[in-house]
């Protein structure tokens, strides 16, 4: 699992997305990539690859997919499959501008690194603000391959082909 929370260390925030496998914490990935909005937050500095039963993963939280060189870092470690927690969480006239933005930032990833990229992305409202999504699956060429209807809760699950 990869959990997205709050972490505090030393009187510091980071956003940051834990890793655990069957119970055990495995790691953590702060997010490097802050928006104005996170100014409470310390940006992480580290990108890590994960290792659970021959999947080699990274994580790059919400915004830091933004950024190409966050993805690359993350394949340079030797990872297949790049997880992405997301929380696109906008005022409405925001939220309606990227609705579709999400997926095709995310695509670039996949292509520039040869990269998976799994999503998962808040939806619904709250305090007068709004997500749709996306979560989803897009393979190395960026091609969505799996994803849960914008605007509808649920489970996606979907078989990452990866080496042992």
């Amino acid at each position: 699992m990869v959990i997205g929370l709050i972490e505090a260390e030393e009187g510091r925030l980071f956003n940051t997305a834990i890793v655990v496998d069957h119970g055990v914490l495995i790691g953590r990935y702060r997010k490097v990539h802050l928006l104005r909005g996170e100014h409470i937050f310390d940006a992480g500095s580290d990108s890590h690859v994960f290792d659970i039963s021959g999947l080699r993963f990274g994580v790059n939280i919400c915004y830091d997919t933004n950024f190409p060189e966050a993805a690359r870092e993350v394949a340079d470690l030797g990872a297949s499959l790049i997880m992405c927690p997301a929380n696109n969480m906008h005022h409405r006239k925001t939220a309606e501008a990227f609705k579709n933005v999400h997926n095709s930032v995310r695509a670039e990833r996949c292509r520039e690194t040869g990269l998976w990229l799994v999503s998962a992305d808040v939806t619904g409202e709250r305090d007068g603000r709004v997500s749709w999504g996306p979560t989803a699956v897009l393979n190395p060429d960026g091609e969505v391959v799996a994803q849960l209807p914008l605007e509808k809760t649920g489970l996606l699950v979907f078989d990452v082909p990866h080496r042992l």
